[in-house]
């Protein structure tokens, strides 16, 4: 699915020193002015110029990937001898109207990046520039070793804490480092690199601190007109004394020594995540830059609940905060790293809400590149970096993002490359289980279930582990199994189809054995929304539902993780109560979306009670449903890429306005309703109807339009 890059013939360079960014030098002579492509291999991070000019706009490449191969690595104590696929993309760009006949310089600013962060190594580069003259006859010029570089204004380049600049000194150029070739797969980049977005105007606080309005993620532009030692840092709140959260910094700073002359200064090769910010120095501020990857907003949504219109936005302003180098990540500050189970988990609100495509394709490669060839184990960030999760909502990404993708894009040639990745899964899965319960995941490391579950159940006086892990690893398993025998006939390969249907049996019983009450009928004591992890799959009986929703029409708010959030409000709306699922999400209790707002939230926590990060998307996979059911545009059983389309609206007595769009391949969707009419506008070559109280009508191109009592 990614065309091949070829580099062979350049030469790796660098300073072959670990945390030292340099400039490189190079030139080209030009006869005419001929049509120039340069493409770019990277371990670190860059920016290009030609000529002194920036070339593109975009920020913090190359992407973030399984590089190459790491050496000397532990996990949990124990030495980490999987086996991983690797890869760089390799960005291209037409720099012709950079040029000019004669003499051009080219200079590459190198940084650490990623590359750095997770020890593979220290940053090089390497390129090779092609000239197309007027005849189409190309010449290719190589990074060959004969290269100048100095060291950089940026003294200090950590892509997770920060950055140091110092511009009272230019250094010398000297000759480059030839470094090692890279054992990797190169690929052309078509995954967006990251941008500025918009521009927001900061309010200046007081006590050199200003607000930005918001939590996102980018940086400040500061102008210095003198010499001065300017420091930086950032936080997501302020404490009780207006001054910055210390919690809340996460060692984020940006610190300039200037040397006099008029300049703007502003990180060059990170970003940072955050609503306010202090600056001790003599420095103007000009604006706040909101970077992320270039992939846009393709939806809208508000109605009659202020809760609601927040949570959207919140998730928009989230999700995107947590959209860099081309991974989903947990957190734009703290960690920065693409965990599967998060990454999982939102994809679907993502796809449906963003243009995302070209985004999620490069994560499910990564997702891919991380799978061990030897024993079929999925690991709990994507690239991989050494972090905690579970066997069941994080490693089942490898089924759930491309069924997904599928689903919203109808690129049926996603699973070439995962369908027997997969199957691989689910052996790992199989040899980690007991009872045909998956219960392990790696020797001495994290076996997580849900997470980020109330930290008490103030109702019962519950535990936060309330709900078993094993029990959720195993519905995970199980749903990724019926996932996959979807895919199975998707693509007419029914090699492991019996296995699987046994697999399935075999482990629902598992869990009837374990955690089913015949007394109550319900699943692990119905806490956590555990029985709503059972209906998911069909289990139960008529009891099991019933007690679901006495539980939640008594507690009037969630108690549930990441995950359970997410499951039990779907299975509220798609069992028919809609009521209670919309009650939960506008629930004003202690565990609620409108108890985030009434704290000043801007973005979703990572915790109901707000502690650590106030930028987590997790909790964010609900908005799908503000679409799929408060305005009811959902694709029929077998539909994928919006083929065939319900528009049915399920909570008009309790929302009784809203209107909102997303915008699929086929076509943008509409909807829009009041107490008096409903509005729809579909696209041509899908099949649509309006389904509205037990009626059925059918929907034509264009706008559609229909009142009602």
């Amino acid at each position: 699915m990614f065309k091949k890059a070829d580099l062979s013939n350049s030469k790796w360079i660098g300073s072959g020193k670990k945390n030292f960014p340099v400039d490189i030098l190079t030139e080209i002579t030009l006869n005419k002015n001929y049509k120039v492509t340069i493409t770019i291999g990277c371990m670190g991070t860059f920016r290009l110029y030609v000529n002194g000019k920036k070339v593109s706009d975009d920020l913090f490449q190359p992407l973030n990937t399984d590089f190459e191969k790491r050496y000397n690595m532990e996990y949990g104590g124990h030495p980490f001898d999987e086996e991983f696929r690797h890869r760089l993309y390799c960005p291209v760009y037409d720099i012709t109207d950079y040029l000019s006949e004669g003499k051009n310089e080219i200079l590459f600013m190198l940084g650490s990046g990623f590359y750095e962060e997770y020890d593979y190594g220290n940053s090089k580069i390497c390129w090779k520039i092609d000239i197309t003259d007027e005849n189409n006859n190309t010449r290719t010029v190589f990074s060959d070793g004969t290269e100048k570089m100095r060291e950089s204004f940026v003294k200090e380049a950590n892509v997770i804490r920060g950055e140091t600049h110092d511009y009272t000194s230019i250094a010398e150029w000297t000759n480059v480092e030839i470094q090692e070739t890279p054992d990797t797969n190169y690929f052309i980049q078509d995954c967006p690199a990251d941008k500025v977005s918009h521009i927001i105007k900061p309010k200046y606080l007081g006590n050199n601190i200003y607000d930005a309005g918001e939590v996102f993620a980018g940086y400040p532009v500061l102008r210095s007109k003198n010499a001065s030692e300017i420091k930086v840092r950032y936080s997501e709140l302020l404490d009780k004394n207006g001054n910055l959260d210390e919690e809340h910094i996460y060692g984020q700073h940006t610190n300039y020594i200037t040397d006099g002359e008029e300049k703007l200064l502003f990180p060059q090769f990170t970003w940072l995540c955050f609503r306010y910010f202090e600056i001790i120095g003599d420095a103007e501020v000009v604006e706040c830059h909101v970077t992320h990857s270039d992939v846009d907003v393709n939806s809208s949504f508000e109605c009659s609940n202020d809760t609601l219109n927040w949570l959207y936005k919140a998730y928009i302003r989230t999700q995107l905060a947590n959209m860099h180098a081309g991974i989903p990540s947990d957190c734009p500050h703290t960690e920065r790293r693409g965990y599967t189970g998060d990454g999982q988990l939102t994809c679907a609100a993502a796809m449906m809400q963003l243009d995302a495509q070209k985004f999620y394709r490069k994560w499910i490669g990564d997702i891919c590149d991380c799978q061990d060839e030897k024993t079929g184990h999925i690991q709990y960030t994507a690239p991989f970096v050494q972090s905690g999760g579970g066997p069941g909502g994080w490693g089942c990404a490898i089924v759930v993002v491309p069924y997904m993708y599928y689903k919203a894009y109808g690129e049926k040639e996603i699973f070439d490359e995962t369908f027997h990745r997969m199957y691989k899964w689910f052996s790992y899965l199989e040899k980690h289980s007991e009872n045909d319960l998956v219960t392990s995941d790696l020797p001495g490391v994290w076996c997580l279930g849900d997470w980020c579950v109330p930290e008490q159940n103030r109702l019962n006086k519950l535990s936060a582990n309330a709900i078993p892990e094993p029990y959720v690893n195993t519905y995970f398993y199980i749903k990724s199994m019926e996932y996959f025998l979807e895919i199975s006939e998707i693509i007419g390969i029914d090699t492991y189809t019996e296995d699987i249907k046994k697999r399935i049996q075999s482990k629902k019983k598992a869990i009837m054995n374990a955690y089913f009450s015949l007394e109550t009928g319900d699943f692990a004591k119905n806490e956590q929304g555990a029985n709503a992890f059972a209906i998911d799959l069909g289990l139960g009986d008529e009891r099991t539902f019933l007690n679901m929703i006495k539980k939640y029409s008594v507690r009037k708010m969630y108690d549930t993780g990441i995950f359970g959030t997410d499951i039990a409000t779907r299975v509220l709306f798609e069992k028919g109560r809609a009521d209670i699922a919309c009650m939960l999400l506008t629930s004003e209790e202690e565990i609620s979306y409108y108890n985030q707002i009434k704290n000043g939230a801007t973005t979703i926590l990572e915790y109901w009670n707000g502690v650590r990060s106030q930028c987590h998307p997790m909790f964010g996979a609900v908005t799908r449903y503000l679409f799929e059911y408060i305005l009811g545009i959902r694709q029929t059983k077998d539909s994928v890429a919006y083929e065939s389309v319900i528009i049915s609206p399920e909570c008009m007595k309790e929302i009784p306005f809203a209107k909102g769009k997303i915008t699929t391949i086929k076509g943008e969707i509409s909807v829009e309703y009041d107490e008096r009419e409903i509005k729809i506008t579909v696209p041509e070559k899908i099949n649509a109807v309006l389904k509205l109280n037990g009626n059925e009508t059918e929907l034509y191109s264009g706008k559609n339009v229909f009142l009602y009592k």
